[in-house]
């Protein structure tokens, strides 16, 4: 993990006796390399549980959406995505609506590597007319690319709403057999390199529709330092300040260095993860 968070988040203390935990808040910034982690670990928990959730009372189905094909530009897709995302996902609501289906998803969206967003859906809507059938795929074989037929569900609705909402043609749906792997398998697409680059203004990597079940939230005594000031404070109340991040201590001891110099401030004990 990086040291530091890059927007200057605050460091927060918790007492423990005679010592006080130091560590930095988080920015919940995707582009910054320290706490673009941390959040996507935390979204990674939140698609697991809510779909473990979901999965007690719903067949949970799991969908891929595209761009259009090679007359779209780069910088048309990144600004329309979100627009036809969003109307394929009205129109997928209403659907649920009218076949009075729960209606409950989680969005994570990445970037193929010609660099164009596209989207993996987990979610209780059911697409009713999917039915099996054939599907032209590329795979490689003995390093040669070749096109194959393969087993897919096919959905005439499915078909004409990507088309409708401006998506492109090709899509997938499938049913999700073990609820467990397959919401891994989304999350672990928050990690990947390619989702920590700059975005359009307001776009969200992964979207939860209002009933996606929270994470519990953790109760604490945390203390913000929002200053040199207030980290200096706390050290004068402290016998020993601790942390278990490289940065943290460095930011401690700048502090340090602002103090007069009788102070009886507390030592700095850099721990192991």
């Amino acid at each position: 993990m990086e040291e530091k968070c890059s927007y200057r988040a605050p460091l927060f203390a918790i007492r423990q006796g005679e010592k006080a935990h130091i560590t930095q808040g988080t920015c919940n910034h995707w582009d910054c390399p320290r706490c673009g982690q941390i959040r996507a670990r935390e979204e990674y928990g939140r698609i697991v549980a809510g779909c473990k959730e979901m999965a007690k009372d719903n067949e949970i189905w799991f969908l891929t959406i595209t761009c259009q094909g090679a007359d779209l530009t780069l910088a048309e897709a990144e600004s329309h995505y979100l627009e036809w995302t969003n109307r394929f996902l009205s129109n997928a609501r209403y659907r649920a609506k009218r076949e009075n289906q729960t209606w409950s998803y989680v969005q994570v969206t990445e970037r193929q590597k010609r660099g164009f967003p596209h989207s993996h859906i987990l979610t209780t809507f059911r697409i009713t007319d999917a039915r099996l059938d054939w599907k032209a795929n590329w795979v490689t074989r003995d390093g040669v690319k070749v096109n194959e037929w393969q087993g897919a569900y096919r959905s005439d609705w499915m078909q004409s709403a990507v088309i409708k909402a401006g998506l492109g043609e090709q899509y997938d749906v499938s049913v999700v057999h073990t609820v467990d792997a397959a919401s891994r398998y989304v999350a672990k697409y928050l990690f990947k390199e390619s989702l920590h680059t700059q975005w359009p203004k307001g776009w969200k990597r992964v979207r939860y529709s209002q009933n996606w079940p929270k994470l519990p939230r953790q109760k604490t005594d945390a203390i913000p330092l929002l200053d040199n000031w207030a980290i200096v404070k706390i050290a004068l109340e402290m016998n020993t300040l601790y942390t278990s991040e490289k940065g943290v201590q460095d930011m401690i001891l700048h502090a340090y260095q602002l103090a007069p110099s009788d102070y009886d401030i507390a030592k700095v004990v850099l721990v192991g993860d």
